[in-house]
């Protein structure tokens, strides 16, 4: 990991059955760290983050001002101040001054944009159309070159949520993509301050050559009920940055919005549901839409038959674990009818319940998989039973399910984690298409309790 990005994997055998001592893991984690900041240099590109991001590439993003003409004064009309851009005409040189600055000094400029962001923002409900309406915005009140907009984890110190916008030139497209902190340990998010404004040099590589420019950095917080929950980054080439009228009315702007984003976030609403126009039954798995419509479907016996087909598919014994975002942990919650998944349920605790796993524990397998949404194998059961068994339990748990190669996949419904399907304890590594078909059966789970959620009254 660098910089909060996964930038390489680091692949090695240990040929041990003894516990690793604590030393040792920690030894273990500062070499791939070292390693990560050497792989990542000084030309590091971010790469997708644990959770959703959306990158925008915008033609109508950072619009050129419009033509000064010296020799007519008179046919310099003051522009109407609107929230909907308009594509405008790329010019080679524009002026330092543009008509548009003139139309944001007015006395009430401020409240009128503040006014007007208020109601766009009513009808949106989730971060990514939040996102593009701020877009607009700052197309409207100020010169950027890039925009960013970023929410944290609820019970994480890391960015749970990042919508970029990148320019239409090779430059501007460039500022968005090289990363800028804008996590819960920026100074932004750790200071009490309005806004913050700092100066970077942008490296270009054009082939062998590299250029540098001159970028103005505005990072403004989100508050909501006294904490910081999120980041709005502006950046732009403007050799004189920023004004101060720029400055008071893009922090008011995100005061404005802060209350939605912050809805979203604790709702877990990052982007937007499918499309329900149409038929409904598209909108559901082919073995939903199939049952009788007098079948009464809640999650649990979705999740059951997510469970039923993970056995037709070979994986006879497979377990549930669900987030229990009051306490931070993954919890017990179903196994699958075989001998082993018993054993393993009486050992554990699964099904009462017991058997739970901090949220942010770094070693363990479920909790990877769930917090960066991916699949995460796992070659002993230690893997995905620490920090609630020892090494010991572990083997001796291992022995009696004779095998302990794991899979955990996360269940993710509407870009919110919600919970972990571990596929095992078994012998031997399944094949990537036995995997990909549980994938599916997952999809197919995560889109129905979606539907389900959706249609519970509120």
């Amino acid at each position: 990991m660098a910089q909060g990005h996964t930038v390489g994997v680091l692949l090695g055998t240990f040929i041990t059955r003894e516990q690793m001592a604590q030393h040792t893991r920690e030894a273990l984690d500062l070499a791939c760290e070292l390693i990560a900041s050497a792989m990542a240099g000084e030309a590091f590109a971010p790469t997708a983050p644990h959770y959703p991001v959306e990158v925008e590439q915008s033609s109508v993003f950072t619009p050129p001002p419009e033509p000064v003409l010296p020799d007519v004064p008179e046919a310099q009309s003051e522009p109407k101040l609107t929230l909907v851009s308009e594509t405008a005409t790329e010019l080679s040189a524009p002026e330092p001054e543009a008509p548009r600055a003139e139309a944001m000094s007015r006395s009430d400029s401020v409240d009128l944009v503040v006014e007007e962001v208020r109601k766009s923002l009513e009808e949106a409900g989730d971060a990514r159309t939040l996102g593009r309406i701020l877009r607009d915005v700052m197309n409207v009140i100020t010169d950027a070159s890039a925009f960013s907009i970023s929410l944290f984890h609820v019970a994480l110190t890391e960015v749970a949520y990042r919508y970029k916008v990148l320019g239409p030139e090779a430059d501007s497209s460039e500022l968005g993509r090289q990363t800028v902190d804008d996590g819960p340990t920026c100074y932004a998010a750790r200071h009490d301050r309005r806004w913050h404004v700092f100066k970077r040099d942008l490296a270009i590589r054009d082939g062998a050559n590299v250029r540098h420019r001159d970028v103005a950095v505005l990072q403004i917080p989100l508050v909501g009920a006294g904490e910081v929950f999120g980041v709005i980054t502006v950046q732009t080439f403007r050799t004189e940055g920023f004004s101060d009228h720029e400055l008071r009315l893009i922090a008011a702007v995100a005061e404005a919005a802060a209350p939605r984003f912050g809805q979203v976030r604790l709702s877990g609403r990052f982007q937007p549901p499918p499309s329900t126009t149409g038929e409904p039954a598209a909108v559901l798995p082919p073995t939903a839409a199939a049952r009788p419509t007098t079948q009464q479907r809640t999650a649990e016996t979705v999740l059951a038959d997510l469970l039923r087909r993970c056995s037709g598919a070979a994986f006879k014994t497979a377990f549930l674990m669900g987030v229990d975002p009051g306490a931070g942990v993954l919890r017990g919650e179903l196994v699958s009818d075989s001998d082993i998944a018993r054993e393993l349920d009486y050992a554990l605790g699964i099904t009462t319940g017991k058997f739970t796993i901090p949220v942010d524990d770094r070693y363990n397998a479920i909790a990877r998989a769930m917090r960066e949404a991916r699949i995460v194998p796992a070659p002993t059961i230690h893997e995905i039973a620490q920090p609630a068994l020892d090494w010991q339990a572990s083997l001796a748990l291992e022995r009696l399910a004779r095998g302990g190669r794991t899979v955990n996949l996360p269940i993710v419904v509407d870009g919110a984690p919600v919970g972990a399907l571990v596929l095992g304890p078994m012998a031997d590594d399944p094949t990537f298409s036995a995997i990909e078909m549980v994938r599916g059966y997952v999809e197919d789970a995560t889109r129905e309790l979606a539907d389900l959620w959706r249609s519970e009254p509120r």
